[in-house]
C-alpha cells in the first residue's frame, strides 16, 4: 500500500511540475538604457519546450512606438549591419539567445527615458501560443 501511495504522489507531482512549465519560456530579458524618442536594443532567451516548432511573428512594447526583430549581418564591404526579420522560427526543443551583435529586438522611438534600474514590458506574438510577455531590466 505504501509503495502505491508513493508512486501515486510522485506521478501527481510530475504532472503538476510538467503543467507548470510554459510551452515557450522567455527569460533573462534586458535592454540598453536610452532617452525618450531614441532607439535601443533588447535581448532575451527564448526556449521552446514543445515537440513542435513555433514562430514569433511580431513584437510589441509599451515603451516604444515600434519594434522589430533584427539579425546582424556582414555587408559586402565588410561592415556589420542589421536586417529586420519578418518572423523568427523557434525550433522544437531548442533555445534561441537574442544578444548584442546577433539576433535582437530593436525598440524605436522610446515613449519615455529608460535608465538603469527601470523596467520595460515586451510581448512576443507567437503563432501557436499567442502573447508571450516578459519584463526587461534596463541596463547601462
Amino acid at each position: 500500500m505504501m509503495r502505491f501511495l508513493v508512486a501515486l504522489w510522485l506521478g501527481t507531482a510530475s504532472l503538476l511540475w510538467a503543467q507548470a512549465q510554459p510551452a515557450i519560456e522567455l527569460r533573462n530579458g534586458w535592454m540598453y538604457s536610452a532617452d525618450s524618442g531614441m532607439v535601443t536594443g533588447a535581448f532575451l532567451v527564448i526556449q521552446n519546450r514543445t515537440n513542435q516548432p513555433d514562430t514569433i511573428v511580431a513584437v510589441q512594447s509599451d515603451c516604444a512606438e515600434h519594434t522589430e526583430i533584427h539579425t546582424t549581418v556582414r555587408n559586402s564591404d565588410g561592415t556589420m549591419g542589421m536586417r529586420p526579420l519578418r518572423e523568427l522560427v523557434v525550433p522544437a526543443q531548442k533555445t534561441i539567445v537574442l544578444k548584442p551583435r546577433s539576433l535582437h529586438v530593436m525598440l524605436y522611438h522610446l515613449r519615455r527615458t529608460l535608465g538603469a534600474g527601470d523596467r520595460c514590458r515586451l510581448v512576443l506574438k507567437s503563432k501557436r501560443y499567442g502573447d508571450l510577455p516578459i519584463e526587461l531590466d534596463v541596463r547601462r
